[in-house]
């Protein structure tokens, strides 16, 4: 008898893990095969398109570079959206997030250039800079849904747009736009603001967001914050009668939301661009922003699925690019497969019993 039930609870366990797995796998396959049919309808070669697509970033060095330089940004973009998702508010400011983060780190680190000062307190000030700048971004949706019931969604969105003005009138006007430039941007920043190297053409970025990887999965999981949220998400009214306070957890996860989204736009200038330039937050012509939000709802916002999501999604844009640069096959035809998988999984997944908070 004891070996029946353990067999019985093995056999649960694997059917629980397939029932959770089964909707991206058929997301995948369907997503795969109708852009599939699409590229061979417009005449490109599909065994050629698919290769390309989906091995390209492991094909060659500079393959895996290109992947985890555009890893680091997804990433922190994922997380400023998935963290108030969690508790059911849409953060469509990632990208504005990423964009103020990114410009005061331009801001700060021209400033104090004339300092002299050593990498190893300079580099700090700046990371420190971008995430406080996307935090008290992020902070000004999360203050006007807590005490005045204004919808994130719009907040955010408008927030975009001043944090998009902002980088232009920064990189446009001195004393920080770059004189005789013809595309908008600033100043170099001083080399020892610069993220140094650490694994060839890769820079400090993939050790911070290892770190933040780390921390989000330990404040989710491991103290009484991440409760908090878990518990708001599930159910408000029964965590507010239990005594979490709905408006603190609502501005602290936008606040937190808003420090990823701003060290991934301070990571971009101080890693990739080494300045400030209109466009440093855009990947294949799309917003980082955009790609985060689409990431996170693959995982359902999960501190490890984030990470995981972001990977893939990297994989396929380091692809797409590829196969437009080598096949001129269109990179929309990626956005399309993208947006498929998304549909599908929220679909499948919600006929499976299953919820968006877990």
């Amino acid at each position: 008898m004891a070996v029946e039930e353990k067999t019985i609870e093995e056999n649960s366990n694997w059917q629980k893990i397939w029932n959770s797995v089964k909707p991206y796998i058929l997301a995948l396959l369907i997503a795969f095969g109708i852009s599939g049919a699409i590229i061979g309808i417009l005449g490109y070669n599909i065994p050629k398109a698919y290769q390309t697509l989906l091995f390209t970033s492991f094909s060659s060095q500079r393959g895996i570079v290109e992947t985890l330089k555009k890893f680091i940004p997804l990433t922190f973009a994922t997380y400023a959206f998935a963290i108030p998702f969690r508790i059911k508010f849409f953060n469509i400011g990632g990208w504005g997030q990423m964009l103020f983060g990114g410009t005061i780190t331009a801001i700060v680190g021209i400033g104090l250039a004339g300092l002299n000062l050593p990498a190893i307190i300079f580099i700090p000030i700046l990371i420190l800079s971008a995430m406080l700048a996307g935090a008290l971004f992020a902070l000004i949706a999360g203050f006007l849904k807590a005490y005045y019931n204004i919808n994130p969604i719009i907040s955010t969105i408008m927030l975009n747009f001043i944090a998009f003005y902002f980088v232009n009138f920064v990189a446009t006007n001195a004393p920080w736009k770059a004189p005789q430039s013809g595309h908008p941007m600033t100043l170099k920043l001083p080399e020892a603001a610069l993220l140094p190297k650490v694994f060839n053409q890769i820079h400090f970025g993939i050790v911070l967001v290892i770190l933040a990887i780390i921390a989000i999965y330990y404040l989710m999981n491991k103290t009484v914050l991440g409760y908090e949220i878990k518990a708001t998400g599930l159910n408000p009214d029964a965590s507010s009668v239990y005594g979490i306070k709905m408006k603190k957890t609502l501005m602290i996860t936008f606040l937190i939301a808003g420090a990823m989204g701003g060290l991934g736009g301070g990571i971009e200038v101080m890693g990739v661009h080494s300045r400030l330039i209109e466009g440093f937050a855009l990947t294949s012509g799309a917003q980082y922003g955009i790609f985060g939000i689409l990431t996170a709802l693959i995982c359902q916002g999960k501190p490890l699925g984030v990470p995981l999501s972001a990977m893939f999604i990297s994989i396929l844009l380091v692809g797409a690019d590829a196969m437009q640069r080598t096949l001129q096959v269109p990179v929309e035809l990626v956005f399309l497969t993208q947006a498929i998988i998304v549909l599908l999984i929220v679909v499948l997944r919600r006929q499976a019993g299953g919820s968006y908070i877990e």
